[in-house]
């Protein structure tokens, strides 16, 4: 319940942004497994994933871009912003 109080008191930050994909979703484009996509000082852009059998660190921007298509997928499968926050208020006990 803690969490779910903390995640919803940073979802009012202005620089901060969260959306949940909900349990009840089969299919998305996160099954294969999580990914992290980084954007370094100098606009490189690289991803990283790790795995039962290691991790990788993708710099190919071929590669690194079938991971951002996913995210924006993932993004659009997941809810709003503010479909988010009401969410955490219902989990939290405030609506």
């Amino acid at each position: 319940m803690e969490q779910v109080q903390k995640l919803r008191e940073y979802a009012d930050l202005p620089c901060v942004s969260f959306q949940i994909l909900p349990l009840g979703r089969t299919t998305h484009a996160g099954l294969d497994g999580p990914f992290v996509l980084f954007e370094t000082p100098d606009h490189q852009r690289i991803a990283y994933m790790e795995a039962q059998r290691g991790s990788h660190l993708i710099a190919d921007p071929n590669g690194v871009g079938v991971l951002t298509q996913k995210y924006a997928m993932l993004r659009t499968q997941a809810l709003n912003t503010e479909d988010t926050r009401d969410l955490l208020d219902r989990l939290s006990g405030e609506a």
